[in-house]
């Protein structure tokens, strides 16, 4: 064994040790239980991680599953994780040591040698030669470069989450963009119903009025109604169009129309409760300020090695010769090995600048976890209240259209036969209208409650997708 490969080996039984403090996981003080959690079943076998699907409805479905194949932020997130992936790739490689390969051939040609005095051999004289060469590896002796290896495998993963944070959200929004088109598109149907009760009655009005039965302001006021009910429609039908451009643009393509199916038609899913551990460990959002906060640690410690010597180590192993022949059956034998120290003597301070910022970097990494833990668990029990409200109102509004609308037969009946006035006709009417609309908002609003539930439980996600990654050898998706 020749004294190159005793150097290597002798580097890699060196490279043991890493300074720098060891990531210990901040202590969190977690709840019991959420406050408005009626029950502590845990989701962690019955959360469906494709959520959308408890919807039952195929366009959603279709819909959230083109938006994660084409939406353009999904793929720039993922471009940016690929590009983290190359770093972190980039950081393991400094572990071993960066052998090169080289080769070369030389022919120089001398004619006339003897012109000027010069004793040169005249003819054609070839090189031939060919070497291993050790790039210049860093001995890490004090775990320096295991400290930025593990800072960088740490950014990989939060960068990872992140990516799976970013769906999860785009999947959200792509949902509640569904919904509210299905909503607009049965306030829609709503208002066109509104327009017609409304020509009926001008109709009606006009019959009356031509026979004295009743004054021209009455009239008048229901043309008024009437140019009313047709302004909201419009409305409406606008917001659809503002709402399809957003839908459009979550999908990741050009202005096409949008089809949904009817709001009265999509189901509510029976979403499980959860405990708080369960939330922890489902958000990515949480594990990605874990792994941040893991990075900033472990760069306490590549800021801490600057204070020790460098051992660094480069060198050669080669063959030459001036006939082919002889390169490949009995070549001249070259070989260098050359190591050097670099040892910090004064850096006026530069050093405990360095391990002061990473230390401070480090503490507020702390605090964005801990915030990101309470952010969670306040949006999670907000969750859970928003969605269990907003299905109680939902029930309430049924049983206040269902009387309206028994409501508005019976006085369009006695409106036609004269017993009431235009004024409480009117009235009821109007009521009929703002009931129908809050029932379908109401829908509406508890459809979105349930998805920023799944959301706020971090649905759509779960550690198992994301790729293990080795803490040494090669990475790759």
């Amino acid at each position: 064994m020749n004294n190159f490969s005793l150097s290597l080996i002798l580097a890699g039984l060196l490279g043991g040790c890493a300074i720098g403090p060891d990531y210990v996981r901040p202590d969190i003080t977690v709840p019991d239980t959420f406050i408005h959690s009626e029950t502590n079943t845990s989701t962690e076998n019955t959360l469906d991680v494709q959520w959308w699907k408890t919807f039952n409805d195929t366009a959603l479905t279709q819909a959230v599953e083109e938006a994660l194949n084409a939406n353009h932020d999904i793929q720039s997130s993922q471009a940016s994780v690929d590009a983290v992936l190359g770093q972190f790739d980039q950081a393991k490689s400094y572990l071993y040591p960066q052998i090169n390969a080289t080769g070369s051939m030389n022919r120089k040609s001398v004619d006339n040698a003897s012109n000027g005095g010069y004793q040169l051999r005249e003819g054609i004289t070839s090189t031939y030669a060919g070497s291993l060469s050790l790039a210049s590896y860093e001995i890490d002796l004090f775990g320096k470069v295991r400290r930025a290896n593990e800072a960088a495998r740490a950014s990989l993963l939060s960068s990872e989450y992140a990516y799976q944070t970013l769906k999860l959200s785009i999947v959200s929004n792509v949902a509640a963009s569904y919904v509210k088109l299905s909503s607009l598109q049965r306030q829609i149907e709503l208002g066109r119903q509104n327009v017609t009760l409304n020509d009926e009655l001008v109709a009606l009005n006009e019959l009356k009025y031509k026979h004295g039965v009743i004054a021209e302001s009455v009239l008048l006021q229901s043309l008024s109604e009437r140019e009313n009910a047709k302004a909201t429609l419009s409305q409406l039908e606008a917001a659809k169009s503002a709402e399809e451009a957003t839908f459009n643009i979550l999908l990741g393509r050009n202005p096409s129309p949008v089809h949904v199916s009817s709001i009265d038609t999509i189901s509510v899913p029976k979403i499980p409760n959860a405990l708080p551990s369960t939330v922890l460990s489902r958000r990515p959002d949480v594990a990605s300020a874990e792994q941040k906060l893991i990075a900033a640690n472990a760069k306490i410690g590549v800021a801490r090695a600057a204070y020790f010597p460098s051992i660094k180590l480069t060198g050669m192993l080669g063959v030459q010769s001036i006939e082919l022949n002889d390169f490949v059956s009995d070549p001249a034998r070259l070989w260098e090995i050359a190591p050097s120290v670099s040892v910090p003597i004064f850096s006026a301070g530069r050093i405990a600048g360095e391990v002061k910022t990473a230390e401070a970097d480090r503490n507020q990494s702390i605090a964005q976890y801990k915030k990101a833990i309470v952010s969670a668990f306040n949006d999670t029990d907000n969750a859970i209240v928003q969605n269990t409200r907003t299905q109680e109102q939902s029930a309430y509004q049924t049983t206040r259209i269902t009387a309206i609308e028994k409501a508005l037969t019976q006085s369009k009946l006695r409106y036609k036969v004269g017993t009431i006035s235009y004024s409480d006709m009117l009235l009821v009417q109007q009521q009929w209208l703002q009931a129908s609309q809050q029932h379908i908002i109401s829908k509406q609003n508890t459809l979105i409650a349930a998805i920023s539930l799944y959301k706020a439980l971090g649905g759509g996600w779960s550690d198992a997708q994301t790729p293990a990654l080795p803490d040494f050898l090669p990475a790759g998706r």
